[in-house]
C-alpha cells in the first residue's frame, strides 16, 4: 500500500468490547486509522456505508456468524475479493489456522498477541497487497 499509515484504514471486526478496545488501541498506536464492527451484520453495514477499508482484522467467533463464513463470502464478492484480511482470533488449533488460510486469509494472528506482532502482520499483508 502506498499511502501513509495515518491514512490507512483498518476495520476491526470483534464482538468482545475488551478485545475491540485492545485491538483498536494497538492498531491506533501503530499509526493506523481504525473502524469497528461487532458482528457480521455490522461489518456488511460498514462496508456498504463507508466502502472497503485498506485491511480487515476479522475475529472467527462472532455473535451472528462465523468469521470463516464472512471470509469466504468476501472472497466471493466481486468488490471485496482482494481485500486484505487477517484473522485475529483465539482459535489457534492448526486445523483452524489451515481453514483460515484455505478460505483466503492473508494472515492469521492468534490471541493473545503483542502490539509488535500485530503490527508486523499488518505491515506484511499491506506490503503484499501493494
Amino acid at each position: 500500500l502506498t499511502k501513509p499509515r495515518s491514512e490507512t484504514v483498518v476495520l476491526i471486526v470483534e464482538d468482545d468490547p475488551d478485545q475491540m478496545a485492545l485491538a483498536t488501541q494497538r492498531v491506533a498506536l501503530a499509526g493506523y486509522k481504525t473502524r469497528g464492527a461487532d458482528s457480521g451484520v455490522a461489518l456488511r453495514d460498514d462496508l456498504g456505508k463507508l466502502g472497503a477499508p485498506d485491511l480487515v482484522l476479522l475475529d472467527v467467533m462472532l455473535p451472528d456468524c462465523s468469521g470463516f463464513d464472512i471470509l469466504a463470502e468476501l472472497r466471493r464478492h466481486p468488490r471485496h475479493s482482494l481485500l486484505p484480511i487477517i484473522m485475529l482470533t483465539v482459535k489457534s488449533d492448526p486445523a483452524d489456522i489451515q481453514t483460515g488460510i484455505t478460505l483466503g486469509a492473508d494472515g492469521y494472528v492468534t490471541k493473545p498477541y503483542s502490539k509488535a506482532g500485530l503490527t508486523q502482520a499488518i505491515e506484511k499483508v499491506l506490503r503484499l497487497a501493494a
